[in-house]
């Protein structure tokens, strides 16, 4: 054989692309490997500055460092050496007595993700070396094992020790959401905020302040440990939130090694198949370190995303955490069944009066009954109170033909008597009143949170919007409307067709300009026996705009003119058209509302926020007139008010 003759292993510019731009999709894993990199370079702080709108031009993502910084030696042996293992190579800590992170050595790569280009500016020992890699230019090179380029600067400065990584030519394909970002990039660190401080667009991240129903080990203390045979030691704790999380980011357990996500949420240890308590798991949030997934050997996916269960002794630790979590659902489920338990069978329950005021077997009934109500996994406290007061009254309301029996009973001149069944009877009918009046506030509770969380005004099919939720509830919109039912909304081509016909023509007017500017004019159309009121419902949160009141007004001077039209024959010959507009903040224009003055009162409008209080304090004060009829009673005590 010819000893000439060689081998030589070589990677194309397709190994970029499969280390950087599929593993790395998204701005948190591409900037959580960049705080990985700060961690190792010993930094203190480090500053992430997230453009309000990457569309425009010149955005990028800065991550800066004020670590070790790198010379140009050492990115030339280490940093554009990919797959360098600094663990093997170097030290299992930094300087400064960190546990590394980094082990792959591909994290350096994870801004192709999310860009064109990657802009390294290192400086250390009063030298600055900055260089750019462009994602292109890599993955079309057939051969990168003898790639060569000049930095675009090499030379002295006085800027201090660190690395600044800039992506620029950003490839998303819409604007970060720093809310939900940050709370992404906590969660994928379990550091200590004194040892280095995480600081995004001049705002640090802080700890996740939860409240907990429970929390093992319980509030206060930090961390448990556990020795789990044949796989380590770890730390954890575990919590059940008083409501269920919808964040996916705080769903289930996260498993960090090395103060850095190796197990993603929502997690829950594989559970499968029914649990005692399974519920629980909408309440269950966690974090536990475990180290030593990161040592000798390597349990940890190459993405960080995951944890690899099948391998050596991992399933020592997925099966303790599996009799974990199915050992705290059961006792979240023993603590709310206790709870509710509680509401009314105790001496100083809300219900208990009411319960021990019926006869003998309905109190049995009822406590029975309610007894099996409070174990339901899917029952919270207020949805038991609300149902177990609806149950009492409904047996109450049996007192009803004792009255009868009373008043039919009583003799001409036992007027006590009859007084004292009439008054009964008062108090019945006004307990059943103020119950119609505890439903409609809590439905203005929910209109309230609509409104607090801009609740859009038109939404796909399907989907709860403020359209639909106004069309069922009508007299929220004020007294003068309490007389309608859902039939009486129409909404948009629901209407009658003559209607329709002539909003369309309204719509012809506006569809060109609208759909250049990708508006939508979504409406209402109130009709009884005297009047048709077009409503256009705005977004709460959103600012009246001239475009929307001018179309409103020209939907109702249409519609009034075609009734104008047809004289008095016909159905619409007697009705009125008016519109009402609800939006929010009618100030920043001063000609827009003296235009509202001058349509009024053919043209109303109003914001969200008064509109609720208004509605609000009508209710509340016909609900405390029927109280104060029978402020003892304890079917009037055990009321329930959403608004108090």
């Amino acid at each position: 054989m010819n000893d000439s003759r060689k081998l030589k292993m070589k990677f194309a510019g397709r190994f970029i692309d499969l280390l950087g731009h599929q593993m790395y999709g998204g701005p948190v894993p591409a900037v959580a490997e960049f705080i990985a990199n700060a961690w190792d370079a010993d930094s203190k702080k480090i500053e992430i500055t997230i453009p309000s709108d990457i569309s425009i031009q010149g955005a990028e993502i800065r991550v800066k460092d004020y670590g070790t910084g790198m010379t140009f030696k050492e990115l030339n042996d280490f940093y554009l050496n990919i797959g360098y293992e600094r663990r093997e190579s170097r030290s299992e800590t930094t300087g400064s007595g960190r546990l590394v992170m980094g082990r792959k050595g591909i994290g350096k790569l994870a801004g192709f993700g999310i860009a064109e280009d990657i802009v390294l500016h290192s400086v250390k020992a009063e030298h600055l070396v900055e260089f750019t890699l462009n994602y292109t230019d890599l993955k079309l090179k057939t051969d990168l094992s003898a790639f060569e380029f000049e930095p675009e600067i090499d030379g002295n400065t006085d800027e201090e020790n660190g690395v600044t990584v800039i992506l620029k030519k950003l490839k998303l394909k819409r604007n970060i959401n720093i809310i939900s970002f940050r709370k992404s990039i906590a969660r994928r660190f379990a550091l200590n905020t004194d040892l280095m401080q995480i600081i995004i667009n001049g705002e640090p991240i802080t700890k996740e302040n939860l409240e907990f129903d429970f929390r093992v080990p319980e509030e206060g203390l930090e961390w448990a440990v556990a020795d789990i045979p044949d796989f380590g030691q770890i730390k954890y704790w575990f919590g059940f939130l008083k409501d269920t999380i919808k964040d996916p980011e705080l769903r289930g357990i996260s498993i960090y090694a090395r103060e850095r996500i190796a197990q993603t949420t929502p997690f829950h240890f594989n559970l499968s198949g029914g649990i005692n308590g399974q519920v629980g798991l909408e309440y269950l949030t966690g974090k536990i370190i475990a180290d030593v997934l990161d040592e000798e050997n390597d349990y940890i996916a190459t993405d960080r995303q995951a944890v690899n269960w099948k391998m050596e002794n991992a399933p020592n630790f997925e099966r303790w955490g599996l009799e974990k979590v199915k050992e705290l659902c059961k006792e979240w489920k023993r603590r709310k069944d206790e709870k509710n338990l509680n509401k009314f069978k105790h001496d100083f329950s809300e219900f208990s009066p009411r319960i021990k005021a019926l006869v003998g077997q309905e109190q049995r009934d009822i406590s029975q009954a309610l007894e099996k109500i409070a174990k339901l996994d899917r029952i919270d406290e207020e949805d038991f109170r609300i149902i177990a007061n609806s149950m009492i009254s409904g047996i109450e309301r049996e007192s009803v033909k004792k009255v009868i029996k009373k008043i039919n009973a009583s003799s001409p001149n036992a007027l006590p008597e009859l007084y004292e069944a009439i008054n009964e009877w008062d108090i019945i009918s006004s307990v059943s009143i103020a119950e119609v009046i505890i439903g409609k506030l809590e439905i203005i509770r929910q209109f309230k949170k609509h409104i607090d969380d801009k609740l859009v005004e038109k939404a796909k099919k399907g989907s709860l919007d403020m359209q639909i939720f106004i069309k069922e509830h009508s007299w929220l919109l004020g007294h003068e409307y309490a007389h309608l039912t859902s039939a009486d909304i129409y909404q948009e081509r629901g209407i009658d067709s003559w209607i329709s016909d002539e909003i369309r023509t309204v719509d012809k007017e506006y569809s060109h300009k609208d759909i250049k500017e990708q508006r939508r004019f979504d409406l209402l159309c109130v009709k009884d026996d005297a009047r048709i009121v077009i409503l256009e419902l705005m977004r709460p949160g959103k600012p009246c705009d001239y475009d929307h009141l001018m179309r409103l007004e020209r939907y109702v001077s249409c519609l009034q003119s075609a009734i104008d039209e047809k004289g008095s024959e016909g159905y619409y010959g007697r009705m009125i058209v008016s519109g009402l507009l609800i939006a929010d903040d009618f100030t920043k224009d001063g000609a827009l509302q003296k235009t509202m003055v001058k349509l009024s009162p053919g043209i109303n409008a109003t914001k969200w926020k008064p509109l609720f209080e208004r509605v609000e304090a009508s209710y509340k004060e016909y609900f405390e007139i029927l109280r104060q009829k029978a402020p003892e009673d304890p079917r009037i005590k055990g009321m329930i008010s959403p608004m108090s």
